[in-house]
Order: structure tokens, then C-alpha cells, then sequence
């Protein structure tokens, strides 16, 4: 008899979607719980499985003590277990809340940093469930280097619980690689703390993040939304998706070239989006709203008044699809070239017109001149001193290498000189 798992991780109850344009309503982590604990019901789900930061932080336990408990009490009243682990945001909320409600149904594993063993069974078929929960908010040496669960039984399915964060060696939140994984008697392993679903290994074990099943924000992009694993003859399938987050965001370029008036880049950024939408197809079923970033790309003889003629899309634009789905933007950029049929004679001349051009040149051929060196130059010095404030500490983990801060240099360096030729040229023909 199959056993059929909802999972997820980082649901941080007590948050909303943040990011959206204004009139598009409140998506919050209350709301996907609620729906995960119903759609489990409703599809006769037998285990529901949590990968850590249920809970944003201890400052939310009073947003999620009561549906949290609510939850567990009506998965617990249709015979559905449920195994969960805290993260580095809910190591000591999530247990406080746990014992809090003493539902038999609940069981939180490896409480207090030590590896537990527990066992799930449904008629035939019998699976095991191993965990670890974070016991304080900083861990920097991973539990998997000691694994040291006994007991799991090697002829059944056995299912790793953890949140981990996969690929960053420093990380103060339980730094993983895939060889960690590697463990006897271990199947699968579900994981949370990156917040992008994604599988990292399909066999030897089957590793994957479900990724955070409410899109939070603009920065996770793509699909999201809980998974469903089925277990049958000992066998632990696939995730498979098992409803989409109510809201997803998305990134898209939009050439505008040739859209010599404002009317006509309208239509060119409308039917852009209309295009992109339709192109989801099923993705976008049961989705409420999809949210964009836009980077406006291409060439127009004046690309700051096309900054001007889509500077109310952000706020302003919204359009509903035959389905229902809102689509709203959350996001303009730019990086729209002049037209210039000449641009490689105007490089040769004396002027800040002529020197704008040359540093676009030599970006776009890989060469380099006097005045971009120490544009370059300059352009590292201020981002290795933004780095080094005090607001940014937290981040260093993701600061950028020296290849990587040279690219991006270039990319803002190009962009802002296209930006200023296309200015001083505008000018001059006024």
C-alpha cells in the first residue's frame, strides 16, 4: 500500500510576499500552511514532512502559534503524521511551539542536535524517517560529518530529514556537500534552507530542496509550491509538484527597438508580458498573480525618454488573463543602446560624446582603455567599501570574486555610458 508525503520547508509563518505592486492583495505564509494542511486531506496524504524554518523567527511565535497548531490538530483528526526538523530561524520556536500543543501526531526529530530515528507504518509498506534539528541558530560544522543513527534497517526505505545549506562552505548554517549525503541506509533526503526548489542528486541518494512553497519575495523566481513523494514496494519516488504558490515572479527582457513612440512601446511592453504569460500555459493554473521584473533592452534614439514613457508601468500596470491570473510588474531596468550608425567613428573623436563611445566599444570588443581601467578601478574600490558596512556584513558569504566583480563593473559601466551618449546625443539634436 503506497504512502504518499507532502513536503516543504521554509514556510516562515509569520511573513508575507513582499515586493508586490500596490492592489494586489496579501499573500502570507498563514495562507500556503492552511492550504497544505487542506490539500493533505483532501488527497488522503498519510505523512506531511517539514525541512526546517517553519517559523520566521522567535519575534512570530504569537502570528504562528495558533495556525500552526491548528493545522497540526486537523491533520492529526485524518490520521496524518507529521516528521519535522527546525532550521536556523525557528531552532528554539519550533519546539517551544511543538510541546506546546502535545499533539500525537507530531514528531519533531533529532530535538537538541542529535540524529533520531523513526519509524511510519502503513499496512505492508514500513518507512523510516532519520532527522536533526538545529539545536542553536549558528551551526558551522555539519551533523552529517557525524552521522551516527543506529538501527536504520537497510531492507527498508529509509528518508533523510534536514535543513542544510547545500554548496557554502562557510556558512554558519550547516554547511553541506554532496559527498556528506552519502550515508548507508539512506534513500532520499529532503532538504531545506535554500528557498529555490531543486533536485541535487536523482539516485545514490535522491537529494532535492523542495524550495519555499509561498514565492516570498521577487528575488525566488520560477515555480514554487509544496512537493509530493509516494513510497510503494520500498521504493521512494520523485517529487513531484502538488499545487503552485499563489504568487510567482518572474524576470523578462523586452527588446523595444523600433518603438519609435510611446504608443508603440506600450504595446511592445503589453504584448511582451501578454506573450511571456501565455507561454506558462498549465504552470500558471491555480496561480494568482504573477509578478514581473522587466528589463527594457534594444536600441532608440532616445533611451531616457523611454525611461519616461514606462516609468508608470511599476506601479500602474495590470492585467488579468482569461484564466484569472493578475499579472502586475514589481520592477524596471534599463539597458537600451542610442541609435548610433556611427558609433565606431564617433569613438574617434576628441569629445565626452567620442569618449562615451569609445568605452562602449571596447566593453563590447574586450578590449580595454586608459579611462575604463580606472573606471573599473574606482567602480571596486566602492563595492569592496559597501561590503565592508556593517549592513552588508551578513552578506560576505556572497561577495563577489575578482572575475566576478570585473564582469559586473563592466555590465554597469557599459550601461550607464549607453544611458549618458544616448543623453548628450538627444541634446544635441534639440
Amino acid at each position: 500500500m503506497p504512502i504518499k508525503i507532502l513536503a516543504a520547508g521554509d514556510i516562515h509563518l509569520g511573513l508575507i510576499v513582499t515586493g508586490l505592486s500596490a492592489g494586489v492583495g496579501e499573500f502570507s505564509a498563514r495562507d500556503i500552511w492552511k492550504r497544505m494542511v487542506d490539500w493533505a486531506v483532501l488527497n488522503n496524504v498519510d505523512i506531511v514532512a517539514l525541512s526546517g524554518d517553519i517559523v520566521d523567527r522567535d519575534n512570530r511565535f504569537f502570528e504562528a502559534v495558533g495556525p500552526l497548531q491548528a493545522g497540526f490538530r486537523k491533520l492529526g483528526e485524518n490520521n496524518i503524521r507529521v516528521f519535522i526538523v527546525s532550521g536556523n530561524h525557528d531552532f528554539d520556536v519550533l519546539p517551544q511551539i511543538i510541546r506546546s500543543g502535545s499533539h500525537d501526531n507530531v514528531k519533531l526529530l533529532g530535538a537538541g542536535g542529535t540524529w533520531e530515528l523513526e519509524r511510519y507504518v502503513k499496512g505492508s509498506e514500513t518507512l523510516q524517517f532519520a532527522g536533526w534539528s538545529f539545536p542553536v541558530q549558528h551551526v558551522r560544522n555539519s551533523p552529517l560529518k557525524n552521522f551516527d543513527i543506529t538501527g536504520i534497517d537497510p531492507d527498508l526505505p529509509c528518508i533523510g530529514l534536514l535543513h542544510a545549506d547545500y554548496g557554502a562552505v562557510d556558512s554558519p548554517y550547516n554547511p553541506v556537500s554532496l559527498p556528506d549525503f552519502v550515508r548507508p541506509g539512506i534513500d532520499a533526503w529532503i532538504l531545506g534552507h535554500i528557498h529555490k526548489p531543486q533536485e541535487l542528486n536523482l539516485s545514490g541518494p535522491y537529494i532535492f530542496y523542495p524550495g519555499s512553497p509561498l514565492a516570498l519575495s521577487s528575488k525566488e523566481t520560477g515555480a514554487h509550491g509544496p512537493v509530493v513523494i509516494t513510497v510503494n514496494n520500498n521504493t521512494a519516488g520523485r517529487a513531484e509538484r502538488a499545487f503552485p504558490s499563489p504568487v510567482r515572479f518572474e524576470n523578462i527582457s523586452i527588446d523595444i527597438s523600433g518603438s519609435g513612440t510611446e504608443e508603440a512601446l506600450r504595446d511592445t511592453l503589453v504584448n511582451g508580458l501578454l506573450d511571456r504569460t501565455l507561454s506558462l500555459g498549465d504552470e500558471l493554473q491555480d496561480v494568482s498573480c504573477i509578478s514581473y521584473g522587466v528589463m527594457l533592452t534594444g536600441t532608440h534614439a532616445n533611451p531616457a525618454l523611454v525611461e519616461s514613457w514606462a516609468s508608470g508601468m511599476r506601479d500602474d500596470f495590470s492585467h488579468e488573463t482569461a484564466d484569472g491570473t493578475k499579472i502586475v510588474v514589481h520592477d524596471t531596468d534599463f539597458n537600451i543602446q542610442p541609435e548610433v550608425s556611427n558609433l565606431r567613428e564617433l569613438a574617434r573623436q576628441n569629445s565626452p560624446a567620442g569618449m562615451l563611445a569609445r568605452t562602449i566599444v571596447a566593453i563590447e570588443d574586450g578590449e580595454e582603455t586608459e579611462f575604463l581601467k580606472n573606471l573599473l578601478a574606482e567602480w571596486k574600490t566602492n563595492h569592496r567599501e559597501m561590503n565592508r558596512k556593517e549592513i552588508y556584513l551578513s552578506l560576505q558569504k556572497s561577495a563577489l570574486t575578482d572575475d566576478d566583480a570585473e564582469k559586473k563593473g563592466k555590465q554597469f559601466i557599459l550601461a550607464e555610458s549607453k544611458r549618458l551618449l544616448g543623453n548628450l546625443l538627444q541634446q544635441k539634436s534639440e
